[in-house]
């Protein structure tokens, strides 16, 4: 029947003028449902592809879902208990029989993902980032570091069999750290960044620490004849070499020399790279880092369209760039927390997900605070659903706010009406208060998280489903356990800065 209804229009029934299309269908809508409604189906980019046949009725505006950030906290969202059994998930995940290997999840079996059993370079850099900057002391995570440090470098030197750079490899198989040999999004140019950011920050705890014999063995040996120079100079060394080069976005679907994540993540690697050879005492290699870095940076304002932060021209709402804004910050003040690029984003991606999930609308109508956020705007992956990692990081996004606020001081007019539609705070708060409002709404999202992943003892699988809610896909996805662990100090952060703040009172 919608064949039937598809071919009963008139070819020039359905030659619409883009602009002039009036859409019959909303996210999700196939071409057999738009078919169906007696609508045309001619997809377009920049134009609605499910339309109403010229002369038709304009349909009523969709009315739009309320996702209502606005939240009081109660206390953490999770206990220490909690936190402390989420953060022993994500540890079962780390260095892989004492191998330096971070198993994407141990899930051989996830659905449409097929086998996670293997060490994603992305995945394994953020991992171990997120073990060192969440760690209580460097002793607590060192021989993990250690074995990392020992699998980058064996990595580094595999043999490639994709005619391509080992260092833009997806994943390699564990223990053996063999490049994976199936049909794969290739090459993967975040990865060397990522990578060489976690050691070098690692390195300059080894140098604080009065290891200087172990950074000079493994990560910056002075000389390319000794380990390509180490492991954090030869990742360095591909990224100064080739940011400019083609390769696959955050979800290994699409290719861009211009994806904003890839960008803003290796200028960050840059900077930090660029004070770990001061430290070594290359001051060349450091400024050629920054040199680098500053061509970077005069392309990512071109990822700003005046409302938000783009990923790139074939995808612009896309969740990437929320973990980029974490992953990327320098606290140098190019896409700071509280900037309008960054809040006009959260408002773009809350209106998105909001309208897009069922299940959004349903937590939002029963009461329980925060969002879900997906990977991208008509994103179908597994049915297109919401991501545990992805909310995580929106939260730690909004913590990292509230933090800025104490010690930024008042906001401008601009940004704290931007704010407000954000998260749907009250008006005139300022310092403790509007620290606490920002602390609220971020806990909100927490506690959303929580109530889909509870019933599975805090189990974490990589989706949670857009209509049911139920946990999909991957299961204990390590680059979940990250980002939660991360939310959870940077939260603790906060509410001790807050703690300690006088309360500022308006008059």
């Amino acid at each position: 029947m919608a064949t039937m209804a598809g071919l009963a229009l008139g070819k020039d029934t359905c030659d619409v003028q883009p602009s002039a299309r009036s859409d019959c269908g909303v996210l999700g809508t196939t071409q057999s449902d738009c078919e169906a409604k007696g609508c045309c189906w001619r997809p377009q980019d920049n134009a609605a592809w499910c339309f109403h046949p010229s002369g038709g009725p304009a349909p009523p505006p969709a009315p739009q879902a309320q996702c209502k950030l606005a939240y009081k906290s109660k206390g953490a969202p999770f206990s220490d208990a909690e936190q402390e059994k989420v953060r022993g998930y994500f540890l079962a995940n780390i260095d892989i029989g004492g191998s330096g290997a971070v198993v994407a999840a141990p899930d051989h079996n996830t659905g449409p993902g097929g086998d996670y059993y293997f060490h994603w370079e992305r995945d394994g850099a953020l991992s171990t980032h997120a073990l060192l900057a969440t760690a209580g002391k460097l002793d607590d995570v060192d021989n993990h570091l250690q074995h990392y440090v020992q699998w980058v470098l064996k990595v580094q030197n595999q043999q490639d069999p994709h005619n391509i750079d080992v260092r833009t490899e997806p994943k390699y198989t564990i223990p053996d750290g063999k490049p994976f040999l199936g049909a794969w999004c290739r090459p993967q140019t975040d990865g060397p960044g990522l990578r060489a950011k976690t050691l070098a920050e690692y390195g300059m705890k080894l140098l604080e620490a009065g290891r200087e014999d172990y950074v000079k063995q493994n990560l910056w040996t002075g000389d390319k004849n000794k380990n390509n120079g180490g492991a954090v100079y030869h990742d360095l060394d591909w990224v100064v070499n080739n940011w400019q080069q083609n390769g696959c976005d955050l979800w290994e679907e699409i290719q861009s020399n211009d994806f904003f994540w890839g960008r803003y993540t290796m200028r960050s690697s840059l900077e930090i790279g660029a004070q770990f050879a001061e430290k070594m005492g290359d001051k060349a290699s450091a400024d050629r880092y920054r040199g680098v870095k500053s061509d970077i940076e005069k392309t990512l304002m071109g990822h700003y369209d005046g409302g938000f932060v783009f990923e790139s021209q074939s995808r612009k709402k896309d969740s990437a760039v929320i973990e980029a804004f974490n992953v990327g910050d320098l606290d140098d003040g190019l896409f700071p927390a509280l900037g309008k690029e960054v809040l006009g984003t959260v408002i773009t991606l809350n209106e998105l997900f909001c309208n897009s999930y069922d299940i959004n609308r349903k937590d939002s109508a029963a009461g329980v605070p925060g969002i879900l956020y997906g990977r991208y705007e008509n994103d179908n992956y597994d049915g297109g659903n919401p991501w545990v990692l992805l909310s995580a990081s929106l939260a730690q996004l909004i913590y990292r706010q509230a933090g800025a606020v104490l010690s930024a001081g008042p906001p401008s007019a601009e940004i704290y009406g931007l704010l407000q539609k954000a998260y749907g705070i009250e008006a005139n708060l300022s310092g403790k208060e509007l620290a606490e409002a920002l602390l609220g709404a971020a806990d909100g999202v927490m506690l959303r998280i929580k109530k889909h992943v509870q019933d599975d003892d805090l189990h974490m699988q990589e989706q949670i489903n857009r209509d049911t809610g139920t946990q999909t896909s991957a299961k204990d996805l390590t680059w979940n356990y990250a980002n939660m662990v991360k939310a959870f100090k940077t939260r603790k952060a906060v509410a001790a800065a807050i703690s300690a703040k006088q309360k500022l009172v308006i008059v």
